[in-house]
């Protein structure tokens, strides 16, 4: 009999181990399709963040793209406004020119007219001059010749 109880323990342990073993077998399972399930998770998270940064790339070079075209644009209307400057300012520049040498030319035929005027007058004076001159000497002789008749006239009496 001792046998039979010997052999019951021995039983129960065989049994207890093999329970163990189905334990650990399924604890090996679980933590296997959980260890799976966590690497598909992490597959599936790197390829979310693969495909968020592949996005966020993609529109980072959109908007580069954009901004370097609004660059260009802004670029080309200064290259514009500078160049309306300058022409503005060529043009404003062939305007005083313009009014400069008209001015000028006034300021010559004033200046011309202004001595001819000068001339005229001066011309005039002289001749007004010259005639004043020859009635002085016109006078003097004729006031001399009634003297001088008026002196023989009172010295014939």
């Amino acid at each position: 009999m001792e046998q039979i109880g010997a052999i019951a323990p021995v039983g129960d342990t065989l049994h207890d181990a093999q329970r163990e073993i189905r334990q650990l077998k399924e604890t090996i399972t679980a933590l296997r399709d959980k260890l799976e399930a966590q690497a598909h998770e992490k597959g599936r998270a790197v390829q979310e963040a693969a495909a968020t940064a592949d996005n966020e790339i993609h529109q980072l070079r959109q908007t580069a793209v954009v901004l370097r075209e609004e660059l260009e644009a802004l670029q080309f209307e200064k290259e514009k406004m500078v160049q309306e400057a300058v022409s503005m300012g060529l043009n404003e520049i062939g305007q005083l020119k313009g009014t400069i040498s008209a001015l000028r030319e006034e300021l010559e035929i004033q200046t011309f007219e202004h001595q001819q005027k000068v001339q005229d007058i001066s011309h005039a004076s002289r001749s007004e001059n010259a005639q004043l001159q020859q009635t002085i000497v016109s006078l003097r002789q004729e006031l001399e010749g009634r003297s001088t008749t008026a002196t023989e006239g009172r010295n014939g009496q």
